[in-house]
């Protein structure tokens, strides 16, 4: 529906309506005000925009705090600006000629109706008075301000402005370059698979019918990876989900190698090899998505072992605010990570989401103004306007040598997918002591075996301690299936952990959706190590781990331990769950939960 804000009374730009007091009302005051973020949320933005040229309406959205049309009602009610759909207008020649495309591009703003020289002008943000302003007095026409969402707004550009007869004529007064040559660089076809094509093709042979199955299911239960195990009469197939293994299907072990070669030729793998591991990659498009199958195969006694995982774009790329990280953890790590130089690292077991919140991090450092390139084993997802390189030790592609490649790069941010050896970690530390921000992970238990590891594979203590800025170590726990989720006694040993008082205790207690297991999703729970003055003398003189943690613990670190059980607290997870999969050896004396989480949609009801 269009709406056409025709009065200047609620006009911000108007001096009858107060412009000057309206000045003074930022979009984070509205927001807060109209209940969607929180004074720490705002706090933790403005870190991020302080070195960053980024709107701070827009970092909220990435960051996962709002979305894009709660910030533009937000704005409507306060303006008393309407909200209005790009695209339910038509855009004239005309209107394309009152305001430049790089002008629209570069203040995100729509020219879309003009009458009786009345420009209705959208705008994602309201509070740039000054590109109003500007417009009026170029145009010489009377404005009328519509809020709209930024992509609403960039989706015109692109098809109005961006049509092929303006481009041309662009290109027409581009000179020509002589001795110029494009050479163009072969590369193999990536097989693309389709659900809708595979099921055609089930009705003979049905092996193909099986497989396709097998992918589909995976996909629709929010599975991480596929197991398919032989055994001596039968093959079984299990999912993991949430973290845990459960078997699906079972199948007759004289299909087996016939399921093993559709899944090599899906995935370009030599199916006459079955003595050595293989290693392949396909894409499979279901439901609109892609997603990105990593396949691993491995002779057993039995047969061939194979291992899918699934890389879902749609669900692995998290905002940062929607981890579950809690507040006292993610303003400081925002205050690292906000730096120009330095070093943060991730830590954790396989599996522990240490990638996805690395990639929650890139996705914030992004822009136009920084060069980051990431090294990773392998790439786990495409980010646009990022350099992604591939680690191949096949060929000589390891990652101390494409990091010396990386730093005659110019590059502002360094991603590294993992520190494993004494001529990576001299390379990371070097880039981090020269001007560079170097985000990397490692394996270990919690932040100060981290330091220890630095240290045993080689690092002088001193340079451990000017180069790292922060450590964060982390585990992914499973959520109560929200579906089925009902009070719970409390556990009969809870006596011994010496834990607060809890006032409820939840369960879940299996339904359909979360496939009779009591869980549905997992969370993350973490710690962090922020490198004080303090800890970074400890770690020069080579103070042991008991120093550290209790230098860390004087200063209120949380630890993992006390993280999981505030989600106890807040009925999020089960203490089963925190008993069985987060360290207690250092959790101490845990004192009553005080924390505000970073997301409401993480407390439990």
């Amino acid at each position: 529906m269009r709406i056409l804000y025709t009065g200047q009374e609620g006009c911000p730009h108007s001096k009858q309506a107060g412009g000057s007091s309206m000045k003074k009302n930022k979009i984070g005051e509205l927001l807060i005000g109209a209940g969607l973020v929180t004074s720490e949320q705002i706090e933790n933005a403005l870190k991020i925009q302080k070195n960053k040229n980024k709107r701070l309406g827009k970092l909220l959205i990435e960051l996962g705090y709002v979305n894009e049309l709660q910030v533009a009602e937000a704005l409507s009610k306060a303006f008393l600006f309407p909200i209005v759909d790009c695209n339910s207008y038509t855009i004239t020649e005309e209107l394309l000629s009152i305001i430049p495309k790089g002008t629209a591009e570069k203040k995100i703003v729509m020219p879309l109706e003009l009458k009786n020289k009345k420009l209705l002008l959208a705008v994602a943000d309201p509070l740039d008075w000054e590109t109003i302003d500007e417009i009026a007095f170029n145009t010489g026409l009377n404005i009328s301000v519509a809020v709209s969402t930024e992509t609403s707004i960039i989706n015109a550009i692109d098809n109005y402005y961006g049509s092929a007869e303006k481009i041309w004529d662009v290109l027409k007064e581009i000179p020509a370059y002589e001795g110029v040559e494009i050479v163009k660089e072969v590369k193999e076809k990536e097989e693309e698979i389709s659900i809708q094509s595979m099921y055609r093709l089930s009705e003979d042979p049905p092996i193909v019918k099986l497989v396709t199955m097998l992918f589909a299911n995976a996909a629709t239960t929010g599975s991480s990876d596929i197991h398919i195990e032989p055994g001596e009469k039968n093959v079984q197939v299990r999912y993991r989900i949430d973290g845990i293994l459960k078997t699906i299907v079972k199948y007759p072990k004289h299909i087996h190698d016939s399921v093993v070669s559709r899944v090599k030729i899906i995935s370009n793998l030599d199916i006459t090899n079955r003595r050595l591991p293989q290693d392949g990659r396909s894409k499979l498009r279901f439901e609109a998505r892609d997603i990105d199958l990593r396949i691993s195969t491995m002779p057993s006694f039995y047969g061939e072992n194979m291992v899918i995982r699934l890389l879902d774009s749609a669900t692995g790329l998290i905002p940062l605010g929607k981890l579950g990280i809690p507040a006292q953890i993610l303003t400081p790590m925002i205050d690292v990570f906000s730096q120009p130089q330095g070093m943060l690292l991730a830590t954790g077991p396989t599996g522990s989401g240490k990638t996805t919140t690395l990639y929650a991090i890139l996705r914030q450092l992004n822009e136009e103004e920084s060069h980051i390139v990431t090294i990773e084993e392998p790439i786990e997802y495409q980010l646009s306007g990022i350099t992604q390189v591939g680690i191949n030790e096949a060929i000589g592609l390891s990652f101390p040598n494409v990091l010396r490649s990386t730093l005659r790069q110019d590059p502002d941010i360094i991603m590294v997918g993992e520190v494993r050896d004494l001529e990576t970690a001299k390379i990371v530390v070097r880039a981090a002591l020269t001007g560079h921000l170097v985000l990397s992970t490692l394996h270990t238990n919690d932040t100060v075996a981290t330091v220890t590891r630095l240290s045993d594979i080689g690092l002088e203590p001193y340079l451990i301690s000017s180069s790292v800025s922060g450590i964060l170590a982390q585990r992914l726990i499973r959520r109560i299936c929200p579906d089925c989720k009902v009070e719970a006694d409390p556990p009969t040993d809870l006596a011994r952990w010496k834990l607060p008082p809890i006032e409820k205790f939840y369960k879940g207690t299996g339904c359909k959706k979360c496939m009779n297991t009591g869980y549905k999703g997992r969370i993350g729970v973490y710690e962090f190590l922020y490198m004080t003055t303090k800890l970074r003398r400890l770690i020069a003189r080579r103070s042991t781990a008991e120093e550290l943690w209790d230098a860390a613990k004087e200063e209120g670190m949380l630890t993992l331990f006390e993280d999981a059980i505030s989600k106890v607290r807040d009925g999020i997870t089960t203490f089963e769950e925190v008993a069985s999969n987060i360290p207690y050896s250092q959790a101490g004396t845990i004192k009553e939960d005080k924390r505000e989480e970073t997301g409401k949609e993480e407390k439990g009801s």
